[in-house]
């Protein structure tokens, strides 16, 4: 499960800039899915990778985030999305399955996320719109869609404060999940280059919708406390994105033992060979034969 984890690759925001028309995309799960990070991906392809995980409806609660106008360099050190850091790199002991890629290509269409998953696993949808910082004190039964629509990041010195109070709200919204219920997370971004990916709010449509009356709660809070970290010295480094890096995967793994047994087995063939001993008289003609036969 600590692939993806490790598969958070070192980006410098040089490398960022070459990416102009590409956004990261995060996936962690407390049910078990077959999930395959990458570098880069289509978006088309990614959006098979996730009809195929979630056309089985592993979890009761799915959190469909959409964050438009950030790059891979947004998320190049740990105070930009520290809680969305913890799920993805392990530190959330409930996280059961973890999936990045840091560049898609293409704009990769949360609609049709919503779509499958109301028509495979029949969930209902409660809108909540980040802007306002409000969302429902509770959620009623599962299956359920809990879609959060973010602005666009703002490209000013608060941009970096903005998205980590954006990684709060997420945060608080599934702390408000019933307990013991599995939930899937899926973080869809977008560059800002596009401009029409600006920010479009989901309402809650229909007379008869059970959210239009919920008990609200205004998130106004300073999460520059959680963002503090007195023992990292570093910081303030251009690292990978959530500071990982993958140097030991299972498939190097596998091939270190692999190397091992081949060498060892080479190893006892050598010495066999090497410690057979064969006279010297062996190489000699016999002359006892035709000795006799006179």
């Amino acid at each position: 499960m600590h692939l993806s984890r490790f598969g958070l690759l070192a980006l410098a925001a040089a490398a960022a800039d070459a990416f102009r028309d590409t956004s990261p995309f995060f996936m962690a799960s407390t049910s078990e899915l077959l999930t395959n990070s990458a570098y880069i991906k289509t978006s088309a392809s990614l959006l098979d990778d996730l009809t195929s995980s979630l056309s089985t409806c592993p979890s009761d609660y799915y959190v469909v985030v959409h964050q438009p106008g950030v790059h891979s360099s947004d998320f190049s050190t740990r105070k930009s999305a520290p809680r969305l850091g913890a799920k993805m790199m392990g530190k959330d002991k409930s996280i059961r399955s973890q999936m990045s890629v840091n560049e898609v290509a293409g704009l990769l269409d949360g609609g049709h996320i919503k779509s499958l998953l109301q028509e495979k696993c029949k969930a209902e949808t409660t809108a909540i719109d980040g802007s306002s910082g409000e969302y429902p004190s509770y959620f009623d039964s599962a299956p359920r869609v809990i879609d959060i629509e973010f602005p666009m990041l703002s490209l000013g010195s608060d941009r970096a404060s903005q998205l980590s109070d954006n990684d709060g709200l997420i945060s608080d919204i599934i702390d408000r999940l019933p307990p013991k219920s599995k939930y899937t997370l899926l973080y869809v971004t977008s560059p800002r280059e596009f401009p029409e990916s600006d920010s479009v709010i989901y309402e809650s449509d229909g007379a008869g919708s059970s959210y239009q009356d919920p008990v609200h709660m205004d998130l106004k809070r300073d999460y520059s406390s959680y963002n503090s970290d007195s023992s990292d010295s570093g910081s303030d480094r251009r690292l990978s994105l959530f500071d990982e890096y993958q140097f030991f995967t299972p498939g190097i793994f596998m091939g270190l033992i692999a190397t091992f047994l081949f060498v060892t087995i080479l190893y006892i063939g050598v010495n066999a060979l090497s410690s057979l001993q064969v006279p010297y008289a062996a190489f000699e003609k016999d002359t006892s034969a035709a000795a006799k036969k006179q």
